[in-house]
């Protein structure tokens, strides 16, 4: 008996382990899931570019990566953290600047060139986040927006190796996809987006799920508790400065590969309210948000487009009905529905 105690005592803490192991939001995932959801990203191009107009729709999933990396990473600095910034699509115009500079300027192969864009979009964070989060609320909004503004002067107004005469860059060479040819190309870049896309998206989620991630919503909700209980305030902002300029400069230089071009109507105002429109509609502040958001704001003026007449209005009336009838946003509205729709199924299964 005495044996048997100590066996017990022995197996306790391997035991507390595992149930700990367990409790992590990663530690069992559906994997069938995943797998499914992998399988189809996958064999979906194959499928489309079958279609008429296929070409094109492989192009929109191809922008969905794109903006999908750049509102999730928004998400995590403003909804998740609380940190109103309005630097991220300058962040994401340093990134494509650079890779674009160096591979139309100074002949850099853009499979190299490309990997400088997040390194030159952290530093551009880190820059903006040492003076920035020192400050709170409307301060932080307006020394990003005045950064945002300054780099759409200058790569407007600036030398010609970066403005282009104010029309930006132009003919900056692409990715070397396009030796394929014959539909080809089009699929290695959806599959090269659709990789950035999933890393991103992956390291976002666990983030979300970590003792970061709730450091950085204890920040967002009580300051002053979070800063009590051991949370750096400094730090931990400049640690998602960094990581969210990370992903939305690579997206940015992808995105000047693939266009072969970067303007400066990237950093209109109307880009930066759309961005914002996707979070929003999304969910703010949920990890599925601004990947629905992006996929419906990618998709619904295309399908609009028959209407060319009514298009601004039918989109303004249905993105209308949505912040009224989702408040929350569009995330949390379906994710109620497919649980209330597992749990009736579950009933029904039930024996009486």
């Amino acid at each position: 008996m005495i044996q048997d105690q100590r066996l017990s005592t022995r197996e306790a803490p391997a035991t507390l382990s595992r149930l700990q192991r367990s409790a992590i939001p990663w530690a069992n995932p559906n994997r069938l899931m995943i797998g499914v959801m992998i399988l189809l990203a996958v064999l979906l191009p194959w499928l489309i570019l079958r279609l008429a107009g296929g070409r094109f729709i492989t192009h929109l999933l191809i922008t969905f990566f794109v903006w999908g990396i750049v509102t999730q990473c928004w998400n995590l600095i403003m909804g998740v953290s609380g940190i109103y910034s309005f630097g991220q699509l300058a962040l994401y115009a340093v990134g494509g600047w650079t890779t674009g500079i160096l591979a139309l300027h100074f002949g850099w192969n853009p499979l190299i060139s490309i990997w400088l864009a997040p390194i030159a979009a952290v530093v551009a964070a880190l820059i903006i986040g040492l003076p920035t989060l020192r400050l709170r609320g409307a301060y932080v909004v307006l020394l990003t927006l005045a950064f945002h503004e300054l780099l759409r002067n200058y790569v407007v107004n600036g030398p010609t190796i970066v403005s282009g005469g104010g029309y930006g860059l132009r003919d900056v060479p692409k990715l070397p996809f396009e030796q394929f040819g014959g539909g080809w190309e089009i699929l290695l870049y959806y599959y090269f987006g659709l990789t950035l896309f999933a890393i991103a998206t992956y390291a976002i989620w666990r983030i979300l799920h970590s003792p970061i991630g709730m450091a950085f919503r204890a920040l967002r909700d009580s300051e002053d508790y979070a800063v009590s209980r051991g949370v750096d305030r400094f730090r931990f902002k400049l640690f998602l400065f960094a990581f969210s300029a990370f992903f939305t400069g690579l997206a940015g230089g992808f995105m000047t590969h693939y266009q072969g071009a970067a303007s400066p109507s990237l950093l209109a105002f109307g880009v930066m309210i759309n961005l914002l429109a996707m979070i929003v509609l999304g969910g703010w502040g949920t990890f599925w948000g601004p990947i629905v958001g992006t996929a419906i704001l990618t998709a619904l003026p295309e399908v609009l487009r028959a209407a060319e007449a009514y298009r601004n209005l039918t989109l303004g009336i249905a993105l209308a009905l949505i912040a009224v009838l989702a408040p929350r946003g569009l995330a949390p509205l379906l994710s109620q529905a497919i649980r209330n729709l597992s749990r009736r199924l579950r009933k029904r299964d039930e024996p009486a």
